[in-house]
């Protein structure tokens, strides 16, 4: 509202009043504007959710966007956000603050929500949503030189995550040596911690020598190695009862004689461990990764059977196998393709 004299204001002349309608704010992303941090401040919005307290100023295309979002929902209700929504926005923000590209197409809230797990791969803690705290789930991305792309995200504790931070393959290997013969924690993570931050990003570098993983792949992760799949199928089976048939399906699909007396003499060193498992989880899927650490034998044996394999005849055979109850195994191009 606006008032604006028509004539000399005197004490006898009153004045007279014009009600004029307020331009609405613009809901559209100014042509100038930084749209991707527009639209992430607006779907923000849209889903009811405040942005962090460094975005609200008039100056951040962020905040344009929000604000542009609120003007959108008038006075709707909010609703509790969707699984997944929050990573999903956190994750789109986080990427754009770090100049990183985002996958939009297949980082999509449904996706992030696959990512969730109950416990840390790396440290084994129950993971916690309470901010600042060394045990929070956080998404990372394994290959640090890359953005943000289906195939290598993982959820850690926040702890682990910045372990992680800005390292390579090779140099969390160094890490985990520089632990192991120090016989102590370095940044929060123990020996075996770095051993198995070290195999994560292993899955996921086709660089990496496949060797023996030290524990079982995530879920959504892109392996590099089909040997990787392998020994992630062999662990899985041991979990369900059954597991005997469905390893002799293995040996009788080797392709010579060699690989299939190979594959019964690793199933026979498999036994003993699958029948000695506990009965709770996690403990039982950590013992089974532990053991292909552990036992020399079975080292010996599993490295023995993926030498007369090549990569073309596993990725056939894990075609042919019966997949782990539960899960798919699932052909993809390679996860550095462009």
């Amino acid at each position: 509202m606006t008032t604006r004299p028509t004539a000399p204001q005197t004490s006898s002349t009153p004045l007279q009043l014009s009600l004029v309608a307020a331009v609405p704010p613009s809901t559209d992303a100014p042509a100038t504007a930084d749209t991707r941090a527009w639209q992430i401040g607006l779907d923000h919005a849209r889903y009811g959710l405040a942005l962090p307290m460094a975005h609200l100023h008039t100056g951040s295309p962020l905040y344009a966007g929000w604000c542009a979002g609120q003007a959108r929902r008038g006075r709707a209700q909010h609703r509790d956000p969707a699984p997944g929504l929050r990573s999903w926005l956190l994750l789109r923000l986080q990427a754009w603050c770090e100049g990183l590209d985002y996958d939009d197409a297949l980082l999509t809230p449904n996706y992030l929500r696959q990512l969730e797990a109950p416990h840390c791969p790396v440290t084994r803690q129950q993971l916690v949503d309470e901010q600042g705290d060394p045990r929070e789930r956080v998404v990372v991305r394994l290959l640090q030189h890359e953005g943000y792309r289906a195939g290598h995200l993982v959820q850690l504790s926040r702890v682990a995550a910045q372990a992680l931070q800005g390292r390579s393959l090779t140099e969390l290997q160094q890490r985990a040596l520089l632990a192991l013969r120090l016989a102590e924690s370095l940044d929060g993570l123990t020996p075996s911690a770095w051993a198995r931050l070290a195999s994560l990003v292993a899955y996921v570098t086709p660089s990496a020598e496949a060797g023996v993983q030290r524990l079982l792949p995530p879920n959504r992760l892109r392996l590099a190695h089909p040997e990787q799949a392998l020994q992630a199928w062999l662990t899985r089976q041991l979990l369900n009862p059954g597991w005997s048939q469905r390893l002799q399906t293995l040996t009788e699909a080797m392709p010579s004689v060699a690989s299939h007396q190979t594959a019964r003499l690793l199933t026979a060193v498999l036994a003993p461990h699958a029948l000695c498992l506990p009965t709770e989880m996690p403990a039982r899927l950590w013992m089974l990764e532990d053991m292909w650490t552990q036992d020399a034998r079975l080292q010996r044996r599993w490295l023995q059977l993926v030498a007369l394999l090549s990569p073309l005849t596993l990725e056939r055979l894990l075609q042919q196998l019966p997949a782990p109850a539960g899960w798919v195994v699932e052909q993809h191009a390679s996860l550095l393709a462009a």
